[in-house]
């Protein structure tokens, strides 16, 4: 019982000392306490900060989700394009031919219309060309 008696003493003794040791020292009582503090604000802070970057993170997936959309849509826009310019080359392409075709034709008109003409003046003219040898021959 005496040894338990020394025991309960000694331990005693050492907590005063260890009381006595951060009573007197405030400077470091105030330290700790800060550290403390600062390390308690900075874990607190970091919950809003993982929230802030989670929506963040939530938002650039968004816009990537938008602009592989708008990619799709205009992928989807320029084939249509692709389509009604392929229509559009191959109905001017037909146009210009018709166009073609009835520029020949008129010109085979206008080359036929010529020489008609020519054709029946130089008949007129052989005519009479004719009727002149043979009134001259005949005068004779």
């Amino acid at each position: 019982m005496n040894r338990n008696l020394s025991l309960i003493r000694l331990l005693c003794a050492v907590m005063i000392v260890i009381c006595g040791t951060m009573l007197f020292k405030t400077s470091a009582k105030a330290n700790y306490f800060d550290d403390f503090y600062k390390g308690v604000e900075t874990f607190s802070g970091l919950p809003s900060e993982v929230n802030r970057l989670k929506e963040s993170y939530r938002e650039t997936l968004d816009d990537l989700d938008r602009a592989q959309a708008n990619a799709k849509q205009y992928q989807e826009q320029n084939a249509e394009l692709m389509a009604q310019n392929k229509e559009l080359s191959e109905t001017v392409q037909a146009l210009q031919e018709t166009n073609q075709a009835r520029a020949a034709r008129e010109h085979k008109l206008k080359v036929m219309l010529v020489t008609v003409v020519a054709l029946a003046a130089g008949y007129f003219v052989f005519i009479r060309i004719m009727r002149y040898f043979m009134r001259r021959a005949n005068r004779i």
